[in-house]
């Protein structure tokens, strides 16, 4: 069974199975490649590997604009889209090839990013008419991740072309103009902007989904599979022989059966099966045929296993991203992908993994794959012309083939070399651990294939470092690892990316150092200068030639990369040298400098490199624990310095980490780092290798060999009797290796004789790390039942039972002294003495309370003992004399972990052994041969023990080979000291249920660690602590330490009492190392804190790492309480600031604890000081608090940078004094609130002085004293007036809307006359105002627990904290503090306001109802008030023109979110809420941006544009100067104002020298225009994005709105009338008179060419036809009609479209409404009595629109439609404008995409437009029907010929058979009269000449 065969087969495609770009890609992403790149706007790049994997709610919306040139005539369209498995369709258009749908179909997903990009689109066109296996027009396919990738994540007005997918060289079948846009979490709603309809002149080719110019041609994806290496066994052992067993495999198996599946495009091929082989080779050819351009983008190469057992086994899976296989580079020729030959490799799940493992996913490409699993030499060609038939998908490589690829796979050696300096941060595990190397198979310790090799660490026991983690006490004696292997000579593909790295890492090193200048507010000529040298450095690293391609052995795309990189490395040279010389701005130049990084990370790949990545394994017993992966470009070694891996040859850091799949892997887990170690790394070829092998580091490498000796305890003796392993043996006991077996590998000899070298880590006791430690031993008693406890017989144990020393005779250890005596115990559960009580010791339970039954008692004795420094030494090297005095190691059972000391249950025993070699040949292999069946090597011993090789388990005379160990021996360490400078931390998660944490700091460097403090709710901790990490020793170089500095790990965790602690987050820093003489002090820097991924804060810390080695070091920091603080020089500078606080109140408080928040204060805390509020009586009455302004002093540091965060929290207060927090807030910084009010104050004063204004002075200038008005506007002018008709007739507020929504057509004559546009925003109107926060902010606050999949939303906050901040410093010599800031602050009391919400139209509204429609209406709610208008819903439809007015009353701020909704009407069920949107009314009244009512750009006093405001324009500026804190407005005259240090003119605004009759007095207009140029909000319309409570990331529409808000204590002004406009009854008159020039589709029987000719006409969107009468038997192509249609409908003038209301099919009950382009349209079909009428040829018509008629029939032609192929330009008309239009156009039959249209006729007619009114003072009839007026119109005056021949015969008779047989009738008549004639004469003469003979005789 074949699972990849089986359409359900999943299949994974993210790419992070081969992460590094080594093997596939880099992190960033490559241009399109050419066949991709199939949109004309501009795409976002991005790693399909890198999307989230987390599941989310994602909307895709599907708009289907309009069709063009399908294929076929009087076709009636639908467009079906399939997205996934959904699929929906549009309605369907009727008898056209130019359908215009304008649908949204929507398309729910539940899922990841990176599954979404994978589902397939489909855009399908059929023709409803014909049935449905016939019914396709034609397809286009591609998937979601196109349009992902695009920029916004959508396509806009794209057309796609249509093609039938099952035969592709048909051509094109049509074009469908779609946009798509996939809308997820967070993402912002964009509608596309409306396309005209009616423009038919649109270049389709120009903006088409796909390659300018290219047309869609087959081509054949050539992937050829040559054959694969070290494929693993997929099998086990057990399934092996259940196999056997049921017979279904015989002999030897390898236990694999591979063959390879390729994947693209949806189509897949296999190649054959190989069987029971490691190394198939297939050497098969796999054609796949696609279109070109594809869309798809990855070739997916799957490695399996047949298997006739069960499903076959999927071995790993490569994907080939085609992107990096090619370009599409516009400013170069681009090339079709391209790959090898070159092998790949596989990477998934372990080897040694069981079926039907957790980690399986891994195989298939799910997640990075942690172990190497095959490679195979592939090549993909991919050629344009063809696709390959069905006997070409799959056939054998040429022999030549075969041949050619001989060279590329020549081989290389290679070593690593691996170099194990530190091995820390372990968790408690229950076995030894040691490390394994691999490269490939090379290295991996369970691999049968290659030769074993000195690939491990030996087994070392952790040791616990005193505070959390284990450590591996390797000493001065570190573990080595050396391979060799086996490569393809890529050198030089290797060099050339890395010296492209190179530049890369150094460019961004700089660019860190620049971003961070900016960041701590560094001098700008700090941050030039070293912006200038960081171009400097970049264009000395682009001017670096690439190194050349060799001559042999390479690629063609080994050529077109070089070729790229060269190309690409030169433009950015060139941009690089322009910037360096024109750079302006640092902000600009960052960005380009960033743009120049992402372009390098793009030609930063390197797709073949055939060398596997470097695996680094912790193997615990048998057992893979964890795993970390190097790309071994990274520490690939080349002799050119900048062609060298970054890690090679220096020491780093690596963390490994579990093993996992996406989304699989448990939360805890993850942050629980397996290990961390130090490691030195380098790989090069073995002619570069001779240099590693000597004193790396500065040590010796050493090489030993290792055999064990083994011993069982049998009746309390040692003996090597009935063992199950041999004497002398491998660690693992598997391999028999007595001392003598050992012979010296060529290149090597002996140095020395065989020693014991015990397991050191096995000498370290529990006290290990500590400084203090507590003895402990249990006096023990027993007693007979019935007895007393007796007091002599007692005996001592430890906590396990095992006999012990008495508390007498334990002796303190050697570095360390008692600091106290024997003590019993008594903080247990034991009675008074101490007891505790049981029936029998060896069962255990002890109580405190004795019974008559316990047979057993005991006590605990401690004793604390504390470490001395001095004795460290001594106490080492007893350590190390105990362990090497005979060196044995004792256990249980060969299998479990061993110990130094022998215990009672110990059964086994062992101890190493090692024998040191040296090399004579630096490239000689140290790999021993052991014939372990040899007489020789079998001791007398092993004979006595009757053990035989069966332990083995191997064939006899099998050689065996055995890998040494290696060490890098190191001499004496260097001793350093560590000084941890942890200051604070900010933005930390919360941990306790409280919404806090209690936070403390563990941090590790090398072997040790320590805790800080732990400080008490707070989710910014200020610490001030250092730590000092005495004692620590490196081994090495100082020098080469100081390059590559150790790391430091500081974690942080919340403190529990019970319980563990909660992991908060983890931070990674580099210590500054000092060997001596260095005076700079260290800095304080924000190192990021992340867990699981995910930012998780911040922590202000510094690190100084001090060479101790008789160096005079600095004074130890003060200490406060017994801890050290950040000395002052390190700490920042603090300088006395204050910090005004506006208080307004709390809002949208949620209940806490099952009961309302009624009575909340507020706490502010910042830098330690605490600020408290009042509380709020009542927050239900007056959410508000009482002091709205306070104030706290503080020492905050002078840099903002290390500004410590505020914080904000909410307590309630409750009955008994309880007050629990409810909520808290952080502001991370203060920036946005400093001010400095000295220099405010005296900037204002300066101004007003330069202006030249003294007091305030107004005066009316003479120029506008006739134009002076009372301040209040007039009253309004009555109906009657003549100007006012004017208005109602040609603009409206609609007039005004449209033109300033750039609608150029309808907004024609509001512009004419000169009006002023109001501004229609784009989003929600707070989204450019700040919110509205410029007097009061709302703070969301949070409570609870988070973890790593919670987002800040503000969806879950508990409430908000309506307040602001102003931060200042105050003087440094005490003078008086500078003046208040927020002290003109409004009151905070309640206000009773009018709000008036005006809705205009909503767009792109989710669907609701199955049809995919929806009918909302509106619903409206301001606290308790809501509105609802359901009996005003617009049925069936998504995006709704309201025009609704409301006014509802409320009180601020108890009622001050407005609620926006609109609900899906519904009869039976309860109605649906589409979305709704929120508006915080009380920041718009607040806000001194005037958020209440937008203020126009004109003054109007009259007209429909007068004042609506209650205020007037200079009573709102001298309100907005007094909320500022500044000076009144200073007049000089109606025409000058001083405002704000700016002088403002009314010239300056009103430039025309003409005043309007309607403006009002001019000082209020120049105040008008004073506030808009303050930025005041201006009359708008704002666009707001509907949400959905069940979906509140996934945006549902967007409704436009404007709110006016009013408190009633002002005069109202009244309302504006948004009513939509209503449509006017119109009537069209379309008069058909002739035909001419129509093509003759019939033949009559006698032979002639005919036609039935009738004419059918409607209008676009009527359902309602009509057609004349037929003109029979037309012969040459005329018909004659005089006939009238009447088509009534209802028109919008301004919109120019037709109002169409109708039902939707039968059973609905509403109508609803469509609007359309007023087209008619023309058909002339050819009537036929026993077949379907034959269409002949149409016309499409727009009224407004139209091409100018002719007047006569011989100069129409197809030119004459607008649309022409030539493109030639045609004078159009509008029938709404000249009423009446007549004359002659051309009809037409629409060819495809690829034919030319066809004339086939010309009709007369007269086309008129009347009103309703018209219509009935000029009454007519259709057709000829009366009344026959207005024109009448005479029956047509046909030919004779013109009948219906069955129903005239003697006309058929006559016109028919007359006509057209008449001589021959005439003939065969006359015909007939001779024959009767010759006959009569025959009959008759001889009778006549009988008798006139006889007559003569």
């Amino acid at each position: 069974m074949d699972p990849e065969l089986d359409d359900e087969e999943e299949v994974c495609v993210e790419v992070s199975g081969q992460p590094h770009s080594t093997q596939s890609e880099p992190a960033e992403k490559m241009k399109n490649s050419q066949y991709d790149d199939v949109i004309a706007a501009p795409r976002s790049t991005m790693d399909r590997s890198k999307l989230s994997t987390k599941k989310q709610d994602f909307q895709v919306r599907v708009n289907v604009h309009e069709g063009r040139k399908l294929l076929g005539g009087n076709i009636h369209p639908v467009c079906n889209v399939h997205v996934g498995k959904q699929s929906k369709h549009s309605r369907v258009q009727k008898s056209t090839n130019k359908p215009l749908w304008d649908e949204v179909l929507f398309f729910d997903f539940n899922c990841s990013a990176l599954d979404l990009c994978d589902e397939p689109v489909t855009i399908e066109v059929l023709n409803s008419r014909k049935i449905r296996s016939d019914s396709l027009i034609g397809a286009f396919k591609f998937d979601l991740g196109l349009v992902y990738e695009s920029t916004d994540h959508q396509f806009v007005h794209k057309w796609v072309l249509l093609t039938d997918p099952e035969d592709k060289d048909s051509g094109a079948k049509g074009y469908v103009k779609i946009s798509i846009s996939i809308l997820g979490p967070g993402d912002k709603l964009k509608i596309p902007p409306k396309s005209s309809s009616t423009d038919d002149l649109v270049d389709i080719e120009s903006n088409l989904l796909r390659p300018a110019g290219v047309q869609l041609q087959p081509a054949t994806y050539t992937v050829k599979i040559y054959k694969a290496e070290d494929v693993p066994k997929m099998d086990t052992d057990y399934l092996e022989g259940m196999k056997r067993v049921l017979r279904l495999q015989h002999g030897d198996h390898d236990l694999v059966d591979p063959y390879m599946i390729v994947s693209f495009a949806g189509k897949k091929l296999k190649t054959k099966v190989m069987y029971k082989t490691y190394t198939p080779e297939w050497d098969q050819e796999l054609n796949i045929g696609v279109q070109m351009p594809s869309m798809c983008e990855q070739l997916m190469l799957r490695l399996m296993d047949k298997d006739h057992f069960n499903r076959d086994d999927i071995i790993a899976t490569h994907f080939l991203q085609l992107t990096r296989l090619s370009s599409a580079d516009p400013d170069d020729e681009g090339f079709l992908p391209t790959f090898g030959p070159a092998y790949v490799n596989f990477y998934g799940s372990p080897r040694e993994s069981i079926v039907d493992d957790e980690l399986e996913p891994l195989n298939r490409g799910c997640g990075e794959g942690c172990s190497f699993r095959g490679r195979a030499l592939v090549e993909l060609t991919v050629n344009i012309g063809q696709e390959p038939g069905k006997d070409e998908l799959i056939r054998d490589i040429d022999s030549e083939d075969l041949l050619r690829v001989q060279p590329f796979q020549r081989r290389r050696r290679y070593r690593l070399f691996v170099g194990f300096l530190e091995g820390t941060m372990i968790h408690p595990v229950d076995a030894p651990v040691e490390f394994e190397i691999s490269i490939g198979e090379y290295g991996n310790k369970f691999a049968s294939t290659t030769l074993p090799a000195p690939s491990t660490t030996q087994p070392t026991n952790p040791v616990y470092d005193g505070s959390h983690y284990y450590y591996l006490p390797w000493g001065q004696t570190k573990p080595c690892v050396m391979l060799n292997s086996q490569w393809e000579d890529v050198m030089f593909r290797i060099e050339s990316l890395n010296l492209i790295c190179r530049t890369i890492d150094r460019l961004e090193g700089h660019l860190k150092d620049v971003k961070y200048l900016m960041r701590a507010k560094a001098p700008l000529a700090e941050s030039a200068g070293k912006l200038i040298k960081l171009l400097d450095e970049l264009i000395i690293d682009l001017n670096q030639p690439l190194l050349e391609l060799p001559q042999k052995n390479i690629t063609e795309l080994d050529k077109k990369l070089y070729a790229l990189r060269d190309d690409e490395m030169k433009r950015i040279l060139i941009e690089a040298v322009n910037l360096r010389e024109n750079a302006r701005d640092i902000d600009v130049a960052i960005n380009e400098i960033d743009s120049y990084i992402y372009r390098l990370q793009q030609i930063a790949t390197e797709p073949q490199n055939s060398i596997p990545d470097v695996i680094i394994w912790m193997l615990c017993g048998n057992r893979r624990v964890a795993y970390h992966r190097i790309p071994s470009h990274q520490v690939m070694f080349s002799p050119k310095t900048d062609c060298c891996g970054k890690l090679c040859g220096h020491v780093f850091s690596v963390f490994l980490k579990r093993p996992s799949v996406p989304d699989k892997s448990n939360a805890k887990r993850q942050w629980k780092l397996p290990a961390k170690l130090q490691v030195f790394v380098w790989m090069g070829l073995e002619d570069h290798a001779k240099g590693i092998q000597h004193k790396p580091l500065d040590g010796e490498i050493s090489v030993f060999a290792e055999t064990y000796e083994n011993m069982i305890s049998l009746l309390s003796k040692w003996t090597i009797r009935a063992m199950p392993r041999p004497k002398w043996s491998d660690i693992t006991g598997q391999l028999k290796l007595p001392k003598e077996s050992f012979t010296t590998p060529p290149g090597w000899r002996w140095d020395g004789e065989w020693f014991i070298n015990p397991n050191l880590s096995l000498s370290y006791d529990l006290d290990s790390g500590l400084s203090t430690f507590q003895d402990d031993v249990f006096e023990n008693q027993l007693r007979v039942p019935g007895s007393d406890w007796p007091t002599s017989k007692l005996f001592w144990t430890d906590v396990t039972g095992e006999e012990a020393q008495s508390k007498e005779e334990i002796m303190c250890p050697t570095g360390w002294e008692w600091t106290d005596i024997w003590t019993v115990d008594l903080n247990r559960a034991v009675d008074e003495e101490g007891y505790e009580y049981c029936l029998d010791q060896s069962v255990g339970g002890f109580v405190p309370v004795e019974k008559t039954y316990h047979l057993c008692r005991r006590r605990r004795w401690v004793r604390t003992r504390k470490r001395n420094p001095d004795l460290r030494q001594q106490a080492a090297h007893q350590r190390m004399v105990r362990a090497a005095e005979e060196g044995w190691e004792y256990s249980r059972l060969f299998t479990t972990k061993f110990h130094l000391k022998q215990r009672t249950m110990d059964m086994v025993r062992r101890r190493r052994w090692h024998r040191k070699m040296v090399a004579d040949n630096p490239d000689a292999d140290a790999i021993f041969i052991i014939d372990p069946t040899s007489d020789t090597h079998e001791s007398k011993e092993d004979k006595e023990s009757g053990r035989k090789d069966s332990a083995v388990g191997e064939k006899p005379f099998l050689p065996k080979v055995q890998a040494p160990r290696m060490f890098i021996t190191f001499k004496e360490p260097h001793t350093y000291q560590l000084r941890a400078y942890i200051y604070q931390a900010r933005d930390l998660f919360s941990a306790d249920p409280s919404g806090l944490s209690d936070p403390y700091a563990r941090v590790v460097f090398s072997r040790q660690s320590q805790r800080t403090k732990v400080l008490n709710e707070t989710l910014c901790p200020t610490w001030d602590q250092t730590l000092v990490f005495e004692e620590v020793e490196f081994f090495g170089n100082p020098t080469m330490l100081a390059e590559s500095p150790p790391i430091v790990v500081v974690e942080l965790f919340d403190y529990d009492t019970v319980g563990g602690s909660d992991f908060l987050g983890r931070a990674i820093a580099t210590p500054i190392v000092k060997l001596g003489g260095e005076h700079q002090m260290a800095k304080l820097n924000w190192h990021p804190i992340t867990r699981g991924g995910e930012p998780a804060g911040e922590l202000l810390g510094a690190f100084e790492l001090y060479l101790n080695e008789g160096a005079e070091l600095p004074f130890m920091p003060p200490t406060r309480q017994d801890v050290y603080q950040v000395p002052s020089g390190i700490r920042p500078v603090m300088q006395l600031t204050r910090i005004e606080v506006l208080t307004w109140g709390v809002r949208h408080m949620k209940k806490f604890q099952l009961a309302a928040v009624n009575s909340p204060s507020i706490e502010i805390e910042c830098g330690g000081v605490v600020l408290s509020t009042i509380k709020i009586k009542n927050a239900k009455k007056n959410p508000n608090f009482d002091t709205s302004s306070m104030l706290f002093d503080v020492f905050l540091p002078v840099e903002e940078l290390y500004t410590p965060p505020l914080n904000i929290r909410l307590l309630d207060h409750r009955s008994f004094g309880v007050k629990p927090l409810v909520g808290t807030h952080m502001i991370k910084s203060l920036q946005e609130y400093r001010r400095d009010p000295v220099a405010m104050v005296q900037t204002i004063r300066e101004k007003m002085l330069e202006s030249g204004f003294g007091e305030a002075e107004y005066s009316l200038d003479m120029e506008f004293a006739d134009q002076a008005v009372d301040p209040a506007p007039p009253p309004a002018p009555t109906s009657s007036s003549s100007e006012e008709g004017e208005f109602k007739e040609d603009v409206d507020w609609w007039s005004k809307y449209y033109s300033s929504s750039g609608n150029e057509q309808l907004g024609r004559v509001y512009r004419e006359k000169g009006y002023e546009n109001m501004v229609v925003f784009e989003e929600e109107l707070e989204n450019y105002f700040d919110n509205f926060t410029d007097l009061a902010q709302s703070f969301p606050l949070f409570h609870g627990k988070r973890h790593e999949d919670e987002d800040l939303d503000e969806d879950k906050a508990v409430g908000y904290f309506k307040g602001t901040f102003r931060v200042y410093p105050l003087p440094a010599d005490g003078s008086d503090p500078p003046p208040r800031m927020l002290k003109n602050v409004p009151c905070n009391q309640l206000v009773e306001v009018l709000v008036r919400v005006y809705i205009v139209k909503a767009f792109e509204l989710q669907p609701q109802d199955p049809n995919g429609l929806s009918d909302p209406y509106l619903a409206l709610k301001l606290g308790r008030f809501k509105v609802k208008d359901r009996e005003n819903y617009v049925p069936k439809n998504l995006s709704p023109t309201f025009g609704k007015m409301f006014e509802l009353d409320g009180t601020l701020p108890l009622e001050s979110e407005l609620r926006v909704q609109i609900f899906d009407y519904d009869l039976l069920s309860g109605d649906d809420l589409i979305g709704e949107t929120k508006i915080d009314l009380e920041n718009r009244f607040l806000s001194a941006r005037r958020g209440v009512c937008g203020l126009p750009k004109r003054y109007y006093i009259a007209g429909p544009y007068k004042w609506r405001d209650a205020e007037l324009p200079r009573q709102i500026l001298e309100k907005w100067c007094a909320t500022q804190a500044l000076p009144a407005p200073v007049w000089r005259g109606n025409s000058q104002v001083y405002v704000n240090g700016k002088t403002c003119c009314l010239r300056d605004y009103e430039t025309r020298g003409q005043v309007h009759k309607d403006w009002g007095p001019p000082e209020e207009r120049l105040a008008l225009y004073t506030l808009l140029d303050l930025g005041l909000v201006p009359e708008h319309i704002e666009t707001r994005t509907l949400y959905n409570p069940l979906r509140p990331e996934i945006p549902q529409g967007k409704i436009q709105i404007f709110v006016d808000i009013f408190p009633k204590s002002a005069t109202i002004p009244p309302p504006i009338n948004i009513t939509p406009r209503a449509p006017q009854d119109l009537e069209l008159r379309v008069i058909v008179y002739n035909v001419q020039d129509v093509i003759l589709s019939d033949t009559s029987f006698t032979g002639e060419k005919m036609s039935d000719i009738y004419v059918k006409g409607w209008l676009k969107g009527q359902d309602k036809k009509q057609k004349t009468d037929v003109h029979y038997r037309s012969l040459n192509g005329e018909g004659n009609f005089n006939w009238r249609y009447i088509f009534p409908f209802k028109y919008l003038p301004a919109e120019e479209v037709m109002v169409i209301k109708k039902k939707e099919h039968f059973f609905s009950l509403d109508k609803h409404e469509e609007k359309y382009p007023v087209t008619f349209v023309a058909q002339i079909w050819d009537n036929d009595i026993f077949t379907p009428d034959d269409f002949l040829g149409l016309l499409e018509l727009n009224l407004n629109f139209m091409p100018k008629a002719n007047k006569f029939p011989k100069s129409v032609t197809l030119d004459d439609l607008p649309d022409n192929e030539k493109g030639k330009p045609v004078p159009m008309v509008s029938l709404f404008d000249q009423k009446n239009v007549k004359g002659w156009w051309p009809m037409y039959e629409e060819g495809g995409p690829d034919t030319p249209r066809e004339l086939t006729g010309k009709v007369e007619m007269e086309l008129e437009i009347l009103s309703k009114e018209d219509s009935e003072a000029k009454p007519a009839g259709k057709g000829q029907e009366e009344p026959n007026e207005n024109p009448h119109l005479d029956p047509p005056n046909r030919p004779a010929t013109s009948f219906l021949w069955f129903t005239s015969p003697w006309k058929s008779l006559r016109y028919i058979i007359w006509n057209n047989y008449k001589w021959y009738i005439i003939g065969g008549l006359i015909l007939l009269l001779i024959l009767a004639m010759v006959g009569l004469f025959i009959y008759s003469a001889p009778g006549a000449l009988s008798e006139k003979i006889i007559a003569k005789l």
